[in-house]
Parts: C-alpha cells; sequence; structure tokens
C-alpha cells in the first residue's frame, strides 16, 4: 500500500503527465512518468525484499495476575528472521483504551530499523484502573520501503490474558486503623462468649472433682485458701454466605463507582475479615441465572478462590435471588448468616418469599442495600439532579414498602451509600459474631 508519501508521489506523477502532455511540454511529461515509474518499481522491490512473515513477536509481562492501581511492566520482543534488514518497522501494542489502563512509564509503540536475524527489545509500564479479565493486544505491524512510498500493515494475532482483582486499598486501610484500636474495640476480634479451651481469660471459679489439675489457679487458691480453676473463653467460628446482585440495575452510573463495584469491594472486605478469624466463607454471585457459587470454607486458599470470582463478575440480567437461596440452602444442610447485597430494585413478591425462604431453614439474614440515587449523585450532572431527586423519592417509597414486608421477617435492611457501605458491612459482621446462634459451626 502506499503510504501518504507515495500518493503524493503518484498525483504528482499523474499532474506532470497530463500537463506536460496538454501543453508540449516534454520536460513536465518525462518528470511525471519519470514519478510514476519510481511509485511502480518501488512496490515489487519492497516485496521482495522484506516480508511480514520475518517478523517475530513476543510479549512478556511481570505478572498475569494483579490488584487494582497495581503496575504492570509490558516487555515486546522484536526479532528478524530473515536474511535482509529491515529499513523502517513500526509496532503497535494495543491494550484497552476504555479507561481499564493507565500509560505511566515509556511508550507501547516503536519505530525502529532491524537488521538480519536481529533482536530489539522495547517495555512500557501500565496501572490498572479496573477489575476485570484483559487481553492485551493484538500488536499491530507496520513496514515500510526506504524511501517511504510503500507500506504494509499487518495486525499479529499476540495475545496475553491479564486478570485484576478488585482494590485490596480497603482491605489494608481497615489493618492500619485496627492496628491503632485496642483489642475489642469496632475493628478488634471479637468472640462469641463460651466457657471452654481458649486463650482469652473468661473468669476463675472454685475447683469441682474431675478438673483438670493444670488449671489450677495456685496464686487466686493461695489468696482463698481453697482449689481456684482458671476458666478461658473459647471462640466459636460461624458461617458466612455472601449473595452477590449482579443484575444490571447494580451497574448504573460510573463504570468504577456503582453499585456493584462498591458491593463487590464490600464483598472482598468481609470474606477477608471473617476468614481472618477462621469463619467458614461463601460466595454467590447471582442475576437471573446464577454466575459462581462458592461453598463456604475456612481455607487458606478460599481467599484467592473468591478474588478470582470477583474479579471476573460483570453486570447484566434481572434480579431472581429466590433462585440463588433456593440453591444455596439445598447445599448448605445448617444454618448460616445470609449476607444480602442487593439494590432492592425490581423486587417483587419473589423477592419477599426469597427472604421467607431463607428464614425458614433458621438463617440469619442481614441485607445491605445500595441505594441507588447515593451513587448516581457522585456522576449527575447538575440539570440531571432534579430528575435523579424525582426518582429517588419514588424508590424510596417503594422500598420502605418493602423494608416493613421484610421487617416482619425480623429481617434489618439496611440502606447505606458510598460514605457508610464498608463501615456498616464490618458493623454487621462483627454484631452477627458477638451475637452466634444461628451460623455457628
Amino acid at each position: 500500500m502506499l503510504t501518504n508519501r507515495g500518493r503524493i508521489l503518484v498525483l504528482a506523477g499523474i499532474f506532470f503527465l497530463f500537463w506536460g502532455s496538454a501543453f508540449t511540454n516534454y520536460y513536465l511529461a518525462i518528470l511525471g512518468v519519470a514519478m510514476l515509474f519510481m511509485a511502480v518499481v518501488s512496490y515489487p522491490t519492497f516485496q521482495s525484499s522484506v516480508q511480514m512473515k520475518d517478523i517475530e513477536l513476543k510479549r512478556f509481562i511481570d505478572k498475569d495476575k494483579s490488584f487494582v492501581d497495581d503496575f504492570i511492566h509490558i516487555k515486546i520482543k522484536i526479532r528478524n528472521k530473515g536474511s535482509r534488514k529491515i529499513d523502517f518497522l513500526e509496532v503497535f501494542d494495543v491494550f484497552p483504551g476504555d479507561g481499564s489502563f493507565k500509560l505511566i512509564l515509556g511508550e507501547n509503540t516503536i519505530g525502529t530499523r532491524v537488521d538480519a536475524g536481529e533482536t530489539l527489545t522495547f517495555s512500557y509500564i501500565l496501572q490498572t484502573k479496573q477489575r476485570g479479565e484483559y487481553r492485551l493486544g493484538p500488536c499491530r505491524v507496520i513496514l515500510k520501503d526506504r524511501s517511504g512510498f510503500i507500506f504494509e500493515e499487518k495486525e499479529l494475532e499476540e495475545f496475553t490474558t491479564l486478570l485484576v482483582y478488585p482494590t485490596y486499598e480497603d482491605v489494608r486501610r481497615m489493618k492500619s486503623f485496627a492496628s491503632r484500636r485496642r483489642e475489642g474495640m469496632i475493628f478488634g476480634s471479637h468472640r462469641t462468649r463460651q466457657k471452654g479451651m481458649g486463650t482469652e481469660f473468661y473468669g476463675i471459679r472454685s475447683y469441682i472433682g474431675g478438673d483438670e489439675y493444670r488449671r489450677i489457679d495456685w496464686k487466686a487458691s493461695a489468696r482463698t485458701g481453697k482449689l481456684m480453676i482458671r476458666e478461658f473463653e473459647s471462640e466459636k467460628n460461624i458461617r458466612v454466605m455472601i449473595f452477590l446482585d449482579a443484575s444490571s440495575s447494580m451497574v448504573s452510573g460510573s463504570k468504577f463507582n456503582n453499585k456493584l463495584e462498591y458491593s463487590i469491594r464490600a464483598a472482598l472486605l468481609l470474606s477477608h475479615l471473617a476468614l481472618e478469624r477462621r469463619d467458614h466463607v461463601g460466595l454467590i454471585v447471582f442475576s437471573d441465572k446464577l454466575h459462581y457459587y462458592i461453598e463456604p470454607r475456612s481455607s487458606s486458599g478460599q481467599k484467592w478462590r473468591i478474588l478470582e470470582v470477583l474479579a471476573r463478575v460483570e453486570g447484566s440480567g434481572k434480579k431472581n435471588l429466590f433462585g440463588a437461596i433456593d440453591y444455596v440452602v439445598k447445599r448448605l444442610k445448617k444454618d448460616s448468616y445470609f449476607f444480602i447485597l442487593t439494590d432492592m430494585e425490581e423486587s417483587s413478591q419473589f423477592f419477599l418469599q426469597a427472604i421467607l425462604l431463607a428464614r425458614s431453614y433458621d438463617n440469619e439474614v442481614i441485607l445491605i442495600s445500595p441505594f441507588g440515587p447515593f451513587f448516581e449523585a457522585q456522576t449527575a450532572k447538575t440539570v440531571d439532579l432534579a430528575l435523579l431527586e424525582a426518582i429517588s423519592e419514588e424508590l424510596w417509597e417503594r422500598r420502605s414498602k418493602f423494608k416493613k414486608e421484610i421487617g416482619r421477617m425480623d429481617v434489618n435492611a439496611i440502606d447505606v451509600s458510598p460514605q457508610d457501605f464498608f463501615p456498616r458491612v464490618i458493623q454487621e459482621y462483627l454484631e452477627a459474631k458477638k451475637k452466634g446462634g444461628a451460623g455457628l459451626i
């Protein structure tokens, strides 16, 4: 194909040839023929000298899994396998340009000359900005002849899969804050109080026949003049099942800060908090169908199983909470704490029946609901705020009716905004941990 310079050359040649013929000016006519000849001869010469198959290209990344805001170092290795040098080679490495990545250092393109058998490498650094599963590529390659008149372009099917986990910043922030708080405060460790074998001191009582001698508190015995036993508080673990609504209503608003993204971050925070305390944690992602299901466990690999799912969640379809709860209660034979993250939009009688089904199996239900207008107001323009306010009043009235119905089943539906979403999730979990009762393992 002709480059811009090549097109100018051909057009100029046609112009001079026509002008010379019209005015019987042989010099112009010869100049025009010469220009056209150069363009015509350049093409077969270029095709015979260098071929696209001589280009070998490979992409290397320092990690194929990362968290949001991590840095990815990408290297592109170019090799000329042919026996002739390439006068001009341009390589453009393609990555998603929808705001999911930000180019931090270097360039994802290079223009250079490559000698026969030579290998060149260029690199650049991207910062991940949005969770998800991505494909880096393809690589666009352009070859040009020495004169710059002819070029050949091709996309090489060189793809690399990259999985980006949700941001871990919320977990880091919680850990940092917890380290500055004494044990037992908001972000501290809470136990279900029950006497037994453990590490947390519970109290002292009189010795009873059959008690283990190693549990005798000799100092207390000396003070009271009779044998006293030291008792400890045993920690009971609970079973937590997270229901994540991934219906289309959850993705309204900003791509980066909608209800689904906040719910995913809340699910990650909740699962991390519970797994640190050795609770059993499971996850189900649903819309009008079941997308993912992870059985509750407390193993070390459970965190990564949950992260893999949360990274791949995409919002689509309508809601079917009843189907999700029905699926879970048929597989979990014991009661659990159901943490349901849903906006309660598109709700119907099936929604109430779903809550009733969960309660009928003696599960404790904690329904945390992001209220849409709170999230959409962050990105709404001034002219849209009045419309948003009118919509929010209608939604709030409908939600209030559902909350009353749900309240009759001894379930509290909690409205949250971007500011109090994560603190409220942590608070509800810690209260469930202290309460015990249903969901004990």
